[in-house]
C-alpha cells in the first residue's frame, strides 16, 4: 500500500464514522419552504443556521447542486475542501461525503435534490449533458455571474410555482421541461469557462468518443462489443474505462440511452408497439416488452397509458 493511500484511508474512515444518509424523502421533511416533486425532485434554500452538514458529513441519496446567494462558505467534498461564494454553482454526485467545514452567518444558498430516476426520464441528449456530468464529483465549483444566477433563481421559481399548482394533467411534464431548460442554461455557463480549466484525460476523451457513438447507434445496437470494436478496444478495457470515468458501467449507459429512445417513442411517436420494437432492433414486441419493464418496472403498454 503507497503512503498517499495510507494517509487518505484514515481520513475517510473518519469521515464517514458518523456519516448521516439523507434521502430526498427526508430533506422534503425536515427541511422548511421545501417544494417536492414526489420523492424525486426537491427545492429548498439552506442557511448558516440550517445547515446540519456543519456538525456530522452527510451523503445524499441522489444528484445535488446549491446555488450561493450571499456569504461564504468551505465546502469539503470526498474529502477535497473547495471554498464558495456567491454566484457560485456547486454539484453532489450521488453518495458523495459533504461537509460544512465553515461558513459566514450570512451564508445562503439554494438547493436542489434530485433522484437519478428523474434524471433518466427528462429529454437531454448525452452528448450535450457530458461537459456537466463531468463535473461532479471531478470539478464542482461553477462560477457563474448575477446575471446567470438570476436567470436560474426565475426557473427555481417557476419550478417551485408548478409544484405547488393545481394543474394536475401535465404538471410532471411542465416540471421536466423547465428542469431541462435549467439544466441546458448551465451548461451554457459550463461552455464559457477559459479552455484547458477542465482539460479532459485519455480517458475522458474515449468516453466522449463513446458517448458520440451510443447517439448514432444505440437505436440498433445494445451490445458493448459493438461500441468497442468501433473504438478498437477490448470490451473490457472499454467497460473499466466508462466505469471509471462515469461510475457507471457501459452496458448500463446502452441499457439508458434505449430505454431513452423507447420512453419518447412511446410518449410522442404514435407509432405502434411492434413498430417501436422493431425500430429499437427488437427481435419480437415479447422480447421488448421484457427487457423495458427489467429496466423501468413498466410494461411498454402501461407506460404508454400512463403518459
Amino acid at each position: 500500500m503507497s503512503e498517499e493511500n495510507s494517509a487518505v484511508r484514515p481520513k475517510r474512515a473518519a469521515a464517514n464514522a458518523n456519516l448521516h444518509k439523507v434521502s430526498i424523502s427526508r430533506i422534503k421533511k425536515e427541511m422548511s419552504d421545501v417544494s417536492y416533486l414526489s420523492d424525486d425532485l426537491v427545492i429548498t434554500t439552506l442557511s448558516a443556521d440550517r445547515n446540519t452538514t456543519r456538525d456530522y458529513p452527510v451523503s445524499i441519496d441522489g444528484f445535488s447542486a446549491i446555488v450561493m446567494m450571499s456569504g461564504e462558505a468551505t465546502v469539503s467534498i470526498d474529502m477535497n475542501n473547495y471554498h464558495i461564494r456567491p454566484n457560485n454553482i456547486v454539484f453532489f454526485n450521488p453518495d458523495s461525503i459533504i461537509r460544512t467545514v465553515k461558513c459566514s452567518a450570512n451564508a445562503a444558498a439554494y438547493v436542489l435534490a434530485f433522484s437519478k430516476s428523474f434524471v433518466n426520464e427528462i429529454q437531454i441528449d448525452l452528448a450535450t449533458s457530458l461537459p456537466v456530468y463531468m463535473r461532479f464529483g471531478k470539478a464542482p465549483v461553477l462560477q457563474a455571474t448575477p446575471e446567470d444566477v438570476g436567470e436560474i433563481r426565475q426557473l427555481f421559481q417557476l419550478i417551485k410555482a408548478m409544484l405547488r399548482s393545481d394543474k394536475e394533467r401535465y404538471r410532471h411534464e411542465i416540471i421536466r421541461t423547465l428542469f431541462t431548460t435549467a439544466f441546458y442554461l448551465i451548461t451554457e455557463i459550463n461552455q464559457r469557462e477559459q479552455p484547458g480549466e477542465l482539460k479532459p484525460g485519455r480517458s475522458e476523451v474515449l468516453f466522449n468518443d463513446f458517448t458520440a457513438l451510443l447517439q448514432q447507434h444505440s437505436k440498433r445496437e445494445r451490445n458493448v462489443g459493438f461500441y468497442a470494436a468501433q473504438l478498437n478496444i477490448t470490451p473490457k478495457y472499454l467497460s473499466a474505462v466508462v466505469k471509471e470515468v462515469s461510475g457507471k458501467t457501459a452496458a448500463r449507459w446502452i441499457d439508458e440511452s434505449v430505454i431513452l429512445e423507447a420512453k419518447t417513442l412511446l410518449k410522442y411517436s404514435g407509432l405502434s408497439i411492434q413498430e417501436i420494437a422493431y425500430r429499437l432492433n427488437f427481435s419480437t414486441q415479447s422480447f421488448f416488452g421484457k427487457y423495458f419493464k427489467q429496466h423501468t418496472g413498466f410494461s411498454p403498454s402501461r407506460y404508454k397509458r400512463k403518459g
